[in-house]
Formats: C-alpha cells, structure tokens, sequence
C-alpha cells in the first residue's frame, strides 16, 4: 500500500512533492499495551497518524479523576495543539503502530499546501463536531443508551469481524470514564441490552448486535 493510501483523509489531494516530503520525516513508533504515546502537558513535538491497533484519549484532574476523551482507530490523526504542550494523555489499548511527523515541519508544509491545510481543518471539525455529541449523550441519554453510542460508534469503523460484531479493546473502567458512568452502571445496563435481546456477548470483549437497528436508534444523537 503506497504511504498516502494510509492517511485519506489527511493526505487527500495534497500534492504528492508535500506527501513525500512528510514521509521523510516521519517515524514509525510501536506502542505495548497500555504504553503512552505522550503525556498530558508534555511539549508538543509531533503529530501523529494511527496506523495500526486502538489508542485512548484521556484527560486527568488536579484531584486525579479521569475522563476518557475518545477512542481512536486506524487512520485517525491526533497531537496538533495550540499552545506548545498537550492538554491530554494518549494511551495505547493494544500492541499499536503510530507515525510521527516533527510538528515543526508538519505546521510549514501545511503552510505552504492550502489542501493540507484544509484537510487539517476539516479534521479539527470533526473532532469537534464528535465532542459535542459525546457531550449530548452523557447529558441526554440514560445508561443503556450511552452504552449503544459508543456501540454504534464502534461499529461505525467498521473494525470488527463483520458489521454487527464489535470488539471491545477497552475495559469496563474505560467505557464508563468514556461514558460519565460507574463501572457497575455500565455493567448493569449491558445485562439489560442482552436481556433485552439487543446485544448478546459470547465474550467479555465481544458484543454481537443481534438487533442492529435498535442500537443505532438508541445511540442516535440525531434528531433526538
């Protein structure tokens, strides 16, 4: 696979002289599980492309609570920031290959593609508009739904085995600091989906939906 196949989004468009140029620069990183990509307030040195495996955003308090901020998947692009240092923490969930690109040189080749630049932006969008539903479901939506967002969100990648079959990389602790719940909370209201007959779970990790529609009616944060 050629390099700008990996980045669509990024790349899309952009003239193939700035692309190889991004491509000299840039690192490959592996990432364990459970590893760090960079810290909350660490200086900004890079931005970065997923290439492979799940990475978690995550924001901790002065008090030490934590709030899960996203979940990122192949093609997903994180650590442009505005003020020189990141105001959140990105953890690996899996065995994960990540590209660096010097943020220096990434910000004035941006500069000099108006399509880099563009895409860039459209990115931030979608960061954006993403923060805004998550924002929605924690203060609309009961537990069981919160719990089909994130299904529905999941699915919407399309990384698992086949369209209705979602493979959950975080634990319980992660969906409910991704959700605003307790673990126990998101517990219960997976049992009441499956009891429900919506979901069924073969495996701690693995959530088939058995009945697809209802998951995506009750994760919608459109039209609500």
């Amino acid at each position: 696979m050629a390099f700008a196949d990996y980045y669509g989004r990024l790349f899309e468009g952009v003239d193939e002289v700035i692309v190889g140029e991004l491509e000299r620069v840039s690192v490959c990183r592996s990432l364990e599980p459970h590893g760090y990509l960079f810290d909350q307030y660490s200086q900004a040195r890079g931005v970065y492309v997923l290439e492979q495996g799940v990475i978690m955003i995550e924001r901790s308090s002065a008090a030490g609570r934590r709030q899960i901020l996203g979940f990122s998947y192949p093609g997903d692009f994180v650590g442009l920031t505005h003020d020189g240092s990141f105001e959140y923490s990105v953890r690996s969930l899996t065995q994960a290959l990540v590209r660096e690109f010097p943020i220096a040189v990434f910000r004035r080749l941006s500069d000099a593609s108006p399509q880099l630049k563009a895409n860039v932006n459209r990115i931030g969008g979608s960061v954006l508009a993403h923060a805004i539903d998550q924002v929605f479901a924690l203060g609309q939506k009961r537990a069981h739904e919160r719990v089909c967002y994130l299904l529905a969100e999941i699915r919407r990648r399309g990384v698992g085995p086949d369209e209705n079959t979602v493979e959950l990389a975080m634990t319980r602790q992660d969906i409910a600091d991704y959700l605003g719940l307790t673990m126990e909370t998101v517990s219960r209201a997976m049992r009441r989906l499956s009891d429900d007959g919506i979901i069924d779970m073969p495996g701690p990790q693995t959530v088939n939906l058995i009945e697809p529609a209802a998951v995506l009616r009750l994760g919608s944060v459109k039209g609500d």
